[in-house]
């Protein structure tokens, strides 16, 4: 138990946030089913600040893919040697990328069920 490794972390802490992940999407996809679409529109044009957090959590997931598919891709060319720190950096870029999208997802979860639809749903 004393020994654990960076890629037990990793493994770890991906699938609990794979997980968390999971939950949220199943709620949001629940409860779109049952949501006035065009209520879900005005609430999200009409929240610059929701648009912004929006952007930058795809942004920032779509650039940690990117940086962890060259980072793979310049070490497949013999650039760099395939050494650990260049594949724990590339595992951090790769569980970076799952970070932004479950908080996406979470930017997303508070949305749908803002305290507002829970006064009207009780």
């Amino acid at each position: 138990m004393a020994n654990i490794s960076l890629i037990t972390l990793h493994s770890g802490g991906s699938a609990l946030i794979g997980v968390i992940g999971l939950y949220l999407v199943i709620r949001i996809w629940k409860k779109w089913q049952h949501i006035d679409i065009d209520l879900i529109k005005a609430r999200v044009f009409l929240n610059k600040n929701f648009l912004v957090k929006n952007w930058q959590y795809t942004f920032l997931a779509g650039a940690s893919q990117a940086a962890h598919q060259f980072l793979d891709f310049i070490v497949s060319l013999y650039y760099l040697t395939n050494s650990s720190l260049f594949v724990h950096i590339s595992s951090i870029f790769e569980f970076m990328v799952l970070v932004f999208l479950v908080t996406l997802a979470y930017e997303w979860y508070k949305m749908i069920y803002s305290k507002n639809e829970k006064k009207n749903i009780s």
